[in-house]
């Protein structure tokens, strides 16, 4: 997968890729890549205040994006990891956001870059108001 990097404000960084493709299998296979290529880096996004690893899914725009933040969901780690599915609605998969949200949790199960840190894993759809906790 490659990767595009984003100096943003604030020293925050944007790593960025686009899945393309179109079927269930390649679609989760990319998903807990673009997963695993953020939990990596989780320590460098960490600090006193961070609470929550968000994975966050636009439905509307076909991304997830995973984040480190804090208990008020605005203040985020210095890396953040955007990956787009423009392939995603042919795949014909059914509750996208609810697939999604089962690939990655079952995926942090087994995941000892997670297990390394003491945050709580939480899902979100278009919005950082409601946290699904994983």
């Amino acid at each position: 997968m490659n990767w595009s990097i984003e100096h943003l404000a604030k020293n925050l960084i944007r790593h960025s890729s686009i899945c393309d493709q179109a079927t269930e299998s390649g679609i989760k296979l990319s998903a807990l890549e673009a997963a695993d290529y953020a939990l990596v880096m989780l320590g460098e996004s960490i600090d006193d205040d961070a609470m929550y690893c968000l994975f966050d899914w636009d439905e509307s725009q076909s991304t997830l994006s995973i984040v480190v933040t804090d208990q008020s969901k605005a203040c985020d780690g210095k890396n953040i990891i955007s990956i787009r599915f423009s392939g995603i609605n042919d795949a014909l998969i059914g509750e996208q956001a609810d697939t999604m949200k089962f690939w990655l949790r079952d995926h942090l199960t087994t995941s000892a870059d997670f297990m390394k840190y003491s945050l709580v894993a939480g899902f979100t759809r278009d919005a950082r108001n409601t946290v699904e906790l994983m």
